[in-house]
């Protein structure tokens, strides 16, 4: 009776550490970040119009060295060129403004430069084990943007006024006659360090660069287009020329001359995050030594 009694016991501390094992692969976080947009109207890359951003995700520990990490995130982005024209009077003639909320879901690949130890439990006398790692990561994620612009105290989307021509049953530029849609793919990729603070909290400080495979975050990517492609109206007036070219809100001689160079397709758009984060894992049972 005493043995099967000791037996079930045995049989409850090994399921128990079972458990154990898993949560101490699986991680649960959390981060907050600021963010930026490099594009058309950032070209000179600068962090003045720096925006926020956070996120959840999840991360599994293949081992000591390795992690696949899937999360969501929402950053707000933002730029202007009356902000950046400073000795740039091309970009104080242009005058373009844009902002836009990204939701993005990816899938990452972690790996680590030390034998991580993630949950700060290994024995001092296991040098190897580091409470701390830099590390680095790539993936693929899928993300939502609307963008948007203000004019005279009014909000109005871009994707569907057509800037550049675009969605105008009459645009002559069939390659861009259909516009372009919120969905896009895009290829983070970065590096950080991680600090094993106690058996069940790790933070991690990081950058992550999205190279995005879409040019049209802020709206901005060929050339101005002439005035009879430009036709989407709002309460009588064309909002699609107004916001092609405001150049004339400078009180100058309009330079949206069609064909001339408006953005630039030859680089997509991309987007970072500058993120601190924490994670938490159900560890708290330790195994027997039987």
């Amino acid at each position: 009776m005493l043995y099967k009694l000791k037996l079930h016991i045995s049989w409850v501390f090994f399921l128990l550490c079972v458990i154990q094992m898993k949560a101490q692969i699986s991680e649960y976080g959390v981060f907050i970040a600021a963010t930026n947009y490099f594009g058309d109207l950032n070209p000179n890359y600068s962090f003045k119009q720096s925006r926020a951003g956070g996120g959840l995700f999840y991360r599994y520990n293949f081992n000591n060295r390795m992690a696949m990490r899937i999360g969501i995130s929402h950053a707000w982005i933002a730029a202007s060129d009356e902000k950046l024209s400073t000795k740039q009077p091309y970009l104080s003639a242009r005058n373009l403004s844009f902002n836009a909320r990204v939701t993005d879901l990816g899938g990452l690949f972690e790996l680590n430069f030390f034998d991580w130890d993630p949950d700060g439990s290994a024995p001092n006398k296991v040098k190897k084990k580091k409470k701390w790692t830099p590390y680095i990561f790539g993936g693929i994620s899928f993300y939502h943007f609307r963008n948007y612009t203000f004019y005279q105290g009014g909000k109005y989307d871009l994707a569907p006024v057509g800037t550049e021509g675009q969605k105008n049953p009459n645009s002559s530029q069939t390659n861009v006659s259909n516009g372009y849609g919120p969905y896009s793919v895009s290829l983070p990729f970065g590096g950080g360090l991680k600090f094993s603070l106690t058996r069940n909290l790790t933070l991690q400080v990081e950058m992550m660069t999205r190279r995005s495979f879409n040019d049209n975050l802020d709206d901005v990517s060929k050339n101005y287009a002439d005035a009879s492609q430009l036709n989407y109206y709002v309460d009588g007036r064309n909002m699609s020329e107004i916001l092609s070219d405001r150049s004339p809100e400078k009180g100058i001689i309009p330079i949206g001359i069609p064909g001339k160079q408006r953005g630039s397709s030859k680089d997509n758009d991309r987007f970072n995050f500058y993120s601190v984060g924490i994670t938490y894992s159900f560890n708290k049972i330790k195994c027997p030594t039987f």
